[in-house]
């Protein structure tokens, strides 16, 4: 910290009472702002003469203390991991030690807890996002949870099964018009992808969704057979335009005993 004169002692010229702490400014032009207890640990009043290394004391406890009044202004907008705060933290330009002390003070208040965070995490969010363990697990530890934490969470099979459920409906609606043996594919596939493990993702692709009203797609299948057989019959013919349809229907989930009807009716 700069100072008028190396070894100088600075004066308090005036201390003012603020809703975020008090105000504290310094006969070299510093004004720094303090917590109610980190003011009484100085007993700081106007015109009190301090050392250099009284300054110094001063200025990194109102490091601290802005330090702190950023995390908690952080957290009465959202839900954070200590790693979360920390972070964010840093890229304010708040230096290490002080973001530690910050969040130890933080612990010990119980305004920030990491079990409590993963809890709530692993049960309300992953509820509302619908995700399944593996994703959990997976944005947990890029949070800074510890895996002792992750260790003693519980993910029941039936609250898997439900959320799963839940968004295999969504998708069966989106869908509805895909042969069922393609929209089975293509949700089990989507429920991998949102974390949930194979069991439970292929018991709700296969028991969550609707049966395709056969006129539906039999008018889909048709529309699909004329589509495919104006492609390929450009360049194939006999035997290979059989088996380019007869593929390009299979890719596109009609069942085989449906795609061998139309092709035998043709």
């Amino acid at each position: 910290m700069s100072e008028k004169r190396t070894g100088e002692m600075i004066t308090v010229e005036s201390v003012k009472a603020k809703k975020t702490g008090v105000s504290v400014d310094l006969s070299n032009g510093e004004k720094l702002v303090l917590s109610v207890d980190s003011f009484t640990e100085f007993h700081l009043y106007a015109g009190k003469e301090l050392t250099p290394e009284e300054i110094t004391k001063i200025m990194m406890f109102a490091n601290q203390d802005k330090a702190y009044d950023a995390a908690l202004r952080l957290l009465s907008r959202d839900s954070y991991s200590s790693m979360e705060i920390q972070r964010k933290l840093l890229a304010k330009g708040y230096e290490y030690p002080v973001v530690r002390q910050a969040i130890e003070r933080l612990f010990e208040s119980d305004l920030l807890n990491d079990e409590h965070f993963a809890q709530t995490f692993a049960e309300d969010v992953a509820g509302l996002r619908l995700i399944g363990y593996n994703r959990i697990v997976y944005e947990l530890r890029a949070k800074g949870i510890s895996e002792d934490i992750i260790k003693g969470l519980s993910f029941p099979r039936e609250e898997e099964l439900k959320k799963a459920c839940a968004y295999a409906t969504t998708l069966d609606k989106r869908y509805y018009r895909t042969p069922k043996p393609r929209r089975i594919l293509k949700i089990n596939a989507a429920l991998l992808s949102r974390g949930f493990d194979e069991e439970v993702a292929h018991q709700a692709a296969t028991s969550c969704i609707t049966a395709t009203d056969p006129k539906v797609e039999k008018v889909e299948l048709d529309k699909a057979y004329s589509l495919a057989k104006a492609k390929y019959s450009r360049k194939y013919q006999g035997y290979e335009l059989r088996t380019r349809i007869y593929a390009y229907l299979v890719r596109k989930g009609f069942p085989y005993d449906e795609i061998q009807a139309i092709m035998e009716e043709e």
